[in-house]
């Protein structure tokens, strides 16, 4: 039989057709396995494992059939020990059986660092060197010093503390800086709108300390707290006229209006 009569013939056409047949069916079946394999089309959102306790999101992950890896502990006084404080893919986020979701869980116990020596130094450079060992700076008092600007003294809890001792990382540390106050005045800053951090940083940086600090009724937790802002402050803000270095300036805070709107959102 001739080529050319072979390619007319049933036994060729019966072969092709057999041939496109069982690719396409090699083909679905292909599919039909990365589908499975791959969930395709099964994406949920990633459950909320933000505040529960370890048994708690370890029942959430194995029921949504998903692996959950610990990326970090921090010490968080608002968090009970091994609950989640943060993850990511955030909640809500579309997700796929199988996939793992990072976590940072609240630690046992704060981390503890070594206090650095602040005294005999200027004030920016103790800032400086309490942010490297990650420790906040506290409150700021002013002494009469023919040293302008230097750390006399730090305390914690009004006592005086020294250097090379542990203290829980995040700790506030407070000082006394010296001030050559004779016939110095400076200008009281409008704190309005500003945290209490902010507000207390600019204060020190105009050579001025925190008085009294009062915080509204809508205030109930170390969060909110964060979150407050300044609204009310005595002195006031005069660009004209101003007090002593060293004067104290009391503080009002409240939460501002777009959080309390998204905590009675939340209700």
């Amino acid at each position: 039989m001739s080529f050319r009569k072979f390619l007319k013939s049933k036994v060729f056409w019966l072969n092709v057709i057999l041939a496109v047949v069982l690719t396409l069916i090699l083909l679905w079946l292909t599919m039909y396995a990365l589908s499975k394999y791959t969930h395709h089309g099964e994406a949920f959102p990633t459950p909320n494992l933000t505040g529960l306790e370890q048994t708690d999101w370890e029942k959430v992950a194995k029921n949504k059939d998903i692996d959950v890896v610990i990326r970090d502990s921090v010490y968080h006084t608002d968090f009970s020990p091994g609950s989640v404080i943060e993850q990511m893919p955030r909640s809500g986020h579309y997700i796929k059986a199988g996939r793992t979701v990072y976590v940072t869980i609240a630690a046992v116990k704060p981390e503890m660092v070594q206090l650095p020596k602040l005294t005999d130094v200027s004030l920016r450079e103790a800032r400086v060197l309490l942010q490297s060992k990650g420790l906040k700076l506290g409150d700021v008092t002013f002494s009469p010093s023919e040293f302008n600007n230097l750390v006399l003294a730090q305390k914690l809890h009004g006592s005086s503390i020294d250097p090379g001792i542990l203290v829980p990382r995040g700790t506030a540390i407070d000082l006394v800086v010296g001030k050559t106050m004779e016939n110095k005045r400076t200008v009281v800053p409008d704190l309005t709108g500003y945290t209490y951090d902010e507000g207390r940083k600019i204060l020190q940086d105009v050579s001025l300390t925190v008085g009294a600090v009062i915080y509204s009724k809508d205030v109930k937790t170390e969060e909110d707290s964060t979150n407050a802002v300044i609204w009310q402050q005595s002195p006031e803000f005069n660009r004209h006229e101003g007090v002593e270095i060293g004067h104290s300036v009391d503080l009002w805070l409240k939460l501002p209006v777009d959080s309390l709107s998204s905590g009675d959102d939340n209700k």
